[in-house]
């Protein structure tokens, strides 16, 4: 089976992504006062986990994305990493929904389960099904995150770890290496 492609609309909504986080962080590095907390809000509801990257990324790295992205609206090649995001942020929205329809109600009847799974798939944009639904409702170590990662290595066939360090590299792994000699 291949693996699912972003489309054209996905991609241009990561292209709006990268280019709000590439303003936002140019603003803070200017002294500007921070934004409203809607702004933020209104970022993390269409794209969750946004907020995790204009906090972590490098400004290098979120304009490097903004522009392999505009490459690819332009006709370019579609990068592994274009189609883990757009997905990354499409499960994890569907997660969200499931949550907040279940808070008080963690019922996992099959009909139940159904009903969430066709409900947060029109909401988020992608195909989930009741198995992600039941994982969902009962996380591994209460993280959602942890759910959506499971989703996208069977989706891609990658690890997971390896999508995770791609999305959201740590600065510490952009350090360059420091041998013994060169020590001072």
């Amino acid at each position: 089976m291949k693996p699912p492609a972003p489309s054209h609309e996905a991609l241009l909504a990561l292209e709006s992504k990268y280019a709000a986080i590439a303003e936002l962080r140019r603003a803070r590095d200017r002294g500007e006062p921070i934004p409203e907390r809607a702004v933020f809000k209104a970022l993390a509801e269409r794209f969750p986990g946004a907020l995790h990257e204009l906090d972590t990324l490098p400004l290098d790295v979120v304009d490097a994305r903004l522009a392999a992205i505009r490459a690819v609206v332009a006709g370019g090649e579609i990068e592994p990493w274009m189609a883990w995001m757009a997905s990354y942020h499409a499960l994890l929205r569907a997660g969200l929904h499931i949550r907040i329809r279940t808070t008080k109600d963690r019922t996992r009847g099959a009909e139940r389960a159904s009903e969430l799974a066709a409900d947060a798939s029109s909401h988020a944009g992608i195909e989930v099904d009741v198995a992600f639904v039941h994982a969902t409702l009962r996380p591994p170590k209460g993280r959602l995150v942890g759910v959506v990662y499971t989703r996208l290595e069977a989706l891609f066939g990658e690890p997971a770890s390896s999508i995770r360090a791609t999305l959201f590299p740590r600065l510490r792994d952009r350090r360059p290496e420091i041998s013994g000699d060169d020590e001072a």
